[in-house]
């Protein structure tokens, strides 16, 4: 017979094995948690590790191709399959200036339906082929600063006359004036804060051009050790002059005069571009052709290609041209030269040409742009694949354009434009910032935020003081500008 203690013991013993069953299951549990967690650890590092592979391979291919062929690095993306593992590879290339480059590659990966994984590494592209080819005058870096509160750094007036072009290269400035010595030299290197004379250098040997200059390029030839100026001239017979400042204190000068059938009311030298040993200069509309192209090899023995019947070579364009650049980009895997030109055709206001053989140009009418009303174009500046355009000032509607040029031959792609409330009279553009110079009063200077071309956003309408006249140049952080009143040439920082 069981004792009621007995009874106690037997429930107690039953009680105990259960909690040993639960006890065991959870322990067995962990374990295979433990056991299944380290080996998804064990997947997600692995795949990491491959995963930084990829993304760093990208980026020095990336590198290896722009030391190649700098205009070849694209924007990419492709997929890779690595096992059960799908890798989605992509390279962005973000066009600071015109000789450096953003390169941003990231791998991007999923494993089990899980939140996707992503590596990304980045640096910079720079482009030497590109800043020899503009003779040196080439953006090094983008702005530091926000540009939201820009003022004048420095300032110098030149007397007599006043400013009709301005080209800086290596904190050089350039001027050129319409009257004796019709070119002023600023040494800008070590300009202070608050200045307001003394930047211009005294030439020592009564150098003087002679002719109002309308246009100039500054190049540096390293092989030579020499810097010139390429300068269009208001002479009717010698419309090219070629200016030795590599002593700026002592300048000396060569000219070159375009073919005699270069007549009628306009046959001066009006715009000048240098571009890889290529001079490319222009005259108002006139008779005879107004485009010409002239090997620079030699600087101071200028050869014209005869683009034209022999005698009068160059192109008949029909118009005048405000503005112009030309660039090199590859189009189907051949490197082609295209240049565009800001015009005053009234059905033409930006035109295009392929320029790659000089000798045989072709206007790409698919691409010339038609634009609303009777306004000319003005100004122009490339990066890249962006190109950006300016006009006369249109009652209603755009006055600033941004194109993409990927292919001029199937046309440009308008990537987004803006009302700004006045002409475009010249553009630099450098990062997210495009500077701009106007006619308006109060707001000659202004600076817009174009990272984003369909949402083109202003960020400084800067009063300048006077009207800017013929043009400005940007060197971090500073924007070197002319105007029609005293001071007539100024420095603008923002700090």
């Amino acid at each position: 017979m069981k004792t009621k203690n007995s009874k106690n013991k037997n429930g107690f013993s039953t009680l105990e094995i259960l909690m040993a069953f639960a006890i065991l299951t959870l322990s067995m549990s962990a374990v295979i948690m433990v056991i299944f967690g380290n080996q998804s650890v064990s997947v997600d590092t692995e795949t990491s590790h491959e995963a930084i592979y990829k993304t760093g391979k990208m980026l020095e291919k990336a590198r290896a191709q722009s030391r190649q062929n700098f205009l070849s690095v694209v924007s990419t993306s492709t997929t890779e399959i690595s096992g059960s593992v799908s890798y989605i590879k992509k390279i962005t290339i973000t066009d600071l200036t015109q000789c450096k480059k953003r390169a941003t590659t990231t791998t991007q990966w999923s494993i089990g339906g899980f939140k996707p994984q992503k590596i990304e590494l980045g640096t910079l592209l720079t482009d030497t082929t590109t800043a020899l080819a503009l003779g040196g005058d080439c953006i090094n870096d983008i702005p530091t600063s926000n540009w939201n509160s820009p003022r004048r750094f420095a300032s110098d007036t030149m007397n007599p006359g006043r400013p009709t072009a301005l080209d800086e290269l290596n904190r050089m400035v350039y001027l050129g004036s319409d009257r004796t010595p019709f070119l002023y030299i600023a040494s800008t290197t070590y300009a202070r804060l608050g200045q307001n004379s003394g930047l211009f250098e005294v030439f020592t040997n009564g150098f003087d051009v002679k002719q109002t200059i309308n246009s100039l390029d500054a190049v540096r030839y390293p092989s030579l050790n020499k810097t010139y100026i390429f300068s269009a001239i208001a002479s009717s017979t010698k419309q090219l002059a070629i200016i030795d400042v590599t002593n700026p204190k002592q300048p000396t000068i060569t000219y070159r005069g375009l073919s005699s059938c270069v007549t009628g009311s306009a046959p001066q030298g009006y715009l000048v571009l240098y571009y890889k040993n290529t001079l490319y200069l222009t005259t108002l509309y006139t008779a005879g052709p107004e485009f010409h192209i002239f090997d620079v090899t030699n600087p101071l023995n200028p050869s014209e290609y005869a683009i034209g019947s022999s005698g009068c070579r160059g192109l008949e364009l029909g118009n005048s041209v405000n503005d112009m650049v030309v660039q090199d980009q590859i189009i189907g895997g051949v490197t082609k030269r295209y240049m565009y030109m800001a015009t005053d055709e009234l059905d033409k206001e930006l035109r295009v040409f392929d320029v790659t053989n000089p000798l045989s140009i072709v206007e790409i009418t698919s691409a010339n742009q038609n634009l609303p009303g009777a306004q000319n174009g003005m100004s122009l500046f490339s990066i890249g694949n962006k190109l950006y355009f300016g006009r006369q000032s249109t009652p209603s509607g755009p006055d600033f354009y941004v194109y993409d040029t990927s292919n001029p031959n199937t046309g440009l792609t308008l990537l987004g434009s803006v009302d700004i409330g006045t002409g475009v009279l010249a553009i630099r553009v450098a990062g997210k910032f495009a500077f701009i110079a106007t006619p308006r009063v109060n707001r000659e200077f202004q600076v817009w935020n174009i990272e984003n071309p369909s949402n083109i956003t202003n960020i400084t309408l800067y009063n300048f003081g006077n009207v800017v006249n013929r043009g400005i140049d940007y060197s971090p952080d500073f924007i070197y500008s002319t105007g029609q009143s005293t001071p007539n040439f100024q420095i603008i920082h923002s700090p």
